[in-house]
């Protein structure tokens, strides 16, 4: 094997032993002969940082890239010529530091990863990068070179390590690796698990292309991309099912007191900024993980971490609010109880629809299909919910027949234009149906 070290750092570099010892394991797990040439360079954070813009069109640095070569380059008696490494070690020794290993350990890592990719490896595919990291921990294992050698007896920085460790004349491993193999199998099953879970909803994957709208279709859909965000959140994040069920709670709760527009408007504001919070740290996060390709980065968890504190710092403000405006109610709560409210129909309807929509968009979360937008499909039919809620409203108002017969009526008609129109079927008008009925009867029949 010919191997070209170039350093164009500032640093001393005393690595190449180990770098041709990586690539010869490379070759020799994939059954290749070592009759091969490539070059492997050392490179700076703004130097790997004008390639990778240059050549993949990624505005950031990055730890390895790896150029390949077309079309294998075979003359007589010569090697064949693979393709060219380059490495950045300002990247490599923050990745050394973010994993709590060596830059022994990255360089010879990276080194793996890119010859993988010089023989044709790939992870853009959930099932390439399967396999492409399953032969990687095979090299890394064959080469000795475990994950948390720095952290116990080992160390990546010195050579003579591996030959102070004591195994036995019969060839078995002593118990000092076992311990290390068994501490990196733990580690490795816990990052298989973590990857596998967040890659179970197809979803995570799908590439999605932009669509050629017009102004008013963008705006439009807009509302749909808003409140597919919401089911999203609400399907994946439990707190974000609490908050929303808290949220038609203190709903409720408001019909039982007193309160004025203030006291209302800052309780209304106070729920809304949570909820909103939440929605910005769940987004955040998705990011996060996007950017780190879910790896378990220092900064990435800081990142997290202090996204979940603002939410927290907003849920803790709400209850405040909440303890300052119900306090001096629940003093005299019999002498405010509903006798008010009661006279102010406006009120009880605006709650009521105010849960209908509520409740309509957590089941969608909750039980989301795979299908469904702000105004088309789901697990309830919102329109129906909606309409039925409002019929169900005006016939507990009035005592004309007729009125009450025209408004079911007119539920109905929408009700069968959501059928018709194929974008929900029978049993998510029925829920939307129930839904809407049910809490119109609720809010009308215990508070009017």
């Amino acid at each position: 094997m010919d191997l070209l070290i170039e350093n164009k750092t500032t640093e001393e570099i005393e690595y190449r032993e180990d770098i041709e010892k990586t690539i010869a394991e490379v070759l020799k797990t994939e059954g290749l002969a070592d009759n091969y040439e490539l070059s492997l360079s050392f490179v700076d954070r703004e130097e790997i940082h004008k390639l990778n813009k240059e050549f993949r069109g990624v505005d950031r640095p990055t730890d390895v890239l790896s150029f390949p070569l077309d079309e294998k380059i075979e003359v007589p008696d010569a090697n064949i010529m693979l393709g060219d490494i380059v490495i950045c070690l300002d990247v490599a020794k923050d990745q050394a530091a973010e994993f709590g290993h060596s830059l022994r350990r990255e360089i010879m890592y990276l080194t793996c990863h890119s010859t993988l990719h010089l023989l044709g490896y790939d992870h853009m595919e959930e099932e390439e990068k399967r396999q492409m990291r399953a032969r990687e921990k095979e090299v890394m294992k064959n080469l000795r070179v475990f994950k948390k050698d720095s952290a116990h007896t080992y160390d990546h920085a010195d050579k003579t390590d591996y030959e102070n460790e004591k195994v036995n004349l019969a060839g078995k491993i002593s118990s000092q690796e076992f311990k290390e193999m068994r501490e990196d199998l733990k580690e490795e099953i816990k990052e298989e698990l973590r990857i596998e879970q967040r890659y179970a909803n197809a979803d995570y994957g799908k590439i999605y292309t932009k669509e050629d709208l017009s102004h008013g279709q963008k705006f439009l859909k807009g509302f749909d991309y808003a409140y597919e965000g919401l089911v999203f959140a609400i399907n994946h994040e439990k707190n974000m099912k609490f908050h929303i069920l808290a949220c038609a709670l203190v709903l409720v709760a408001s019909l039982f007191f007193n309160l004025s527009r203030i006291e209302m408007m800052f309780l209304v504001f106070s729920i809304t900024t949570v909820i909103a919070l939440e929605l910005i740290n769940t987004a955040l996060e998705n990011a996060v993980d996007i950017a780190t390709d879910g790896r378990w980065l220092y900064l990435a968890k800081s990142a997290k971490d202090v996204s979940a504190a603002a939410t927290f710092i907003a849920a803790l403000n709400a209850l405040f609010i909440g303890y300052l405006i119900f306090f001096d109610k629940f003093m005299n709560f019999y002498d405010s109880v509903i006798l008010r409210i009661a006279r102010r129909p406006s009120h009880l309807a605006l709650i009521a629809i105010s849960l209908i929509i509520i409740l309509t968009v957590f089941f969608k979360g909750v039980f989301y299909e795979g299908h469904g937008t702000a105004f088309r499909g789901g697990f309830v039919s919102g329109h129906t919910s909606v309409s039925f809620g409002l019929a169900t409203m005006g016939a507990m108002m009035v005592d004309d027949l007729m009125v009450r017969l025209i408004l079911f009526g007119m539920a109905v008609i929408v009700a069968e234009s959501r059928y018709e129109a194929d974008i929900h079927s029978a049993k998510e008008i029925f829920r939307g149906a129930l839904l809407g009925i049910g809490i119109a009867l609720a809010i009308f029949g215990i508070f009017s």
